[in-house]
């Protein structure tokens, strides 16, 4: 008697015998491995962390590993194909972009992290008061100087003559400060955040809630132009694993912040960095990805960053990339659990306690900036340390 034996029949014997998680096993396809760059120090990659230890990366197909290092580390290897994505602030990569730069941008991930603050008992109290005042910086070029010298640019002031731009290390940006050294410091969260919680600072202009920053993304999802141009649906898949996450944190800053200190993705403490994910706008959003590139050119070629001559049109043509699949619509439909038991209000009205202002300060952003920016704007004056 002739035996023919069917892939059914095959498959089912060997379930039987091997138990059907493994052969479900070899039926997977194997993950794509992915690498996404990170600098230490900031709460608000959290969609980063988030994106790997909830698994949204292997659900999308991606074997994905953090790679951490400063801003030239993460330029120069997206740029080479070293890492394959990163999360940042759309004002740190343009001018690389401009000078030929093979990076792209593919969707905005939240608005709202920087602040023009000064000390409580200030009499300043609005922007036009910034005006023949001495601002304290981390650097120029920096991200924090950029949203200043924008600030003062906006209102018609000369951001090289109209005011005086101090330079100190972030630790010592509260000490100048109340030592009166300064009239007023530009600093990013979480430090912006703490000093505000402590009731030592007031804000002159916060990015979060005051226009026209507020409806403006300010940190975007950065993908290497060589993944783009070899294997778009990577690229695809990396960003709406990143979205995804960010959707994830808005509904659940509690949680994220926990993971994310428990694991030291971030410095500082939960009570800290759930303030500041509490009160980010992480509102995923592709259009506003490229309307942030568009918004972020004018403002640097106006205070001088961008030259003058760059079509800033065939610029932002060239930066924004709209991948495959990848829309807001998409975006809306993407449903995340609700893991947190407490409200974001109940969050904000908590007082902060157990903080320790010297190390989170000395935590911070050191190098947010690359060397092509600080040297595109060298020579301004008043400039001191």
């Amino acid at each position: 008697m002739q035996l023919i034996f069917t892939k059914q029949f095959i498959v089912g014997a060997l379930a039987l015998i091997l138990g059907p998680e493994i052969l479900l096993a070899t039926d997977t396809p194997a993950l794509k491995k992915v690498r996404i760059g990170d600098s230490p120090g900031s709460s608000c990659h959290a969609p980063l962390y988030i994106a790997y230890e909830k698994d949204f990366f292997k659900e999308e197909g991606l074997d994905a590993e953090i790679v951490r290092g400063d801003w030239d580390f993460l330029r120069e290897s997206l740029a080479t194909g070293k890492i394959d994505a990163a999360q940042g602030m759309v004002i740190t990569y343009l001018k690389s972009i401009e000078q030929g730069l093979d990076v792209n941008i593919t969707a905005g991930v939240h608005k709202g992290c920087m602040h023009v603050l000064t000390a409580k008992d200030s009499p300043l109290s609005k922007p036009e008061d910034l005006k023949g005042k001495r601002i304290g910086i981390q650097g120029i070029g920096t991200s924090p100087w950029f949203f200043a010298a924008r600030v003062v640019s906006s209102l018609g002031m000369d951001i090289k003559h109209d005011v005086e731009w101090k330079v100190y290390p972030l630790a010592e940006l509260k000490q100048a400060l109340e030592k009166k050294e300064v009239d007023a410091i530009s600093v990013i969260d979480p430090a912006g955040e703490l000093l505000l919680s402590e009731g030592f600072a007031k804000d002159i202009v916060n990015s979060n809630t005051d226009a026209p920053y507020k409806d403006e993304y300010c940190c975007v999802v950065f993908v290497s132009g060589q993944l783009i141009k070899t294997d778009p649906d990577t690229a695809t898949r990396l960003t709406r694993a990143i979205l995804k996450a960010a959707k994830w944190v808005s509904s659940n800053p509690q949680s994220a912040a926990e993971i994310c200190v428990e694991k030291k993705y971030m410095s500082g403490t939960v009570e800290l960095n759930v303030r500041v994910l509490a009160q980010l706008n992480y509102m995923p959003s592709v259009e506003g990805g490229a309307e942030a590139t568009k918004t972020a050119a004018s403002a640097m070629q106006k205070v001088g960053i961008l030259d003058a001559s760059t079509d800033l049109n065939a610029l932002v043509n060239r930066t924004f990339v709209r991948l495959p699949t990848l829309d807001d619509s998409w975006l809306q439909s993407v449903k995340v659990e609700q893991e947190d038991k407490i409200s974001r209000q109940k969050i904000l009205a908590r007082a902060l306690s157990n903080i320790n202002p010297s190390k989170t300060f000395a935590s911070g952003y050191r190098n947010c900036c690359s060397q092509d920016v600080i040297e595109s704007v060298h020579d301004f004056a008043g400039m001191s340390n």
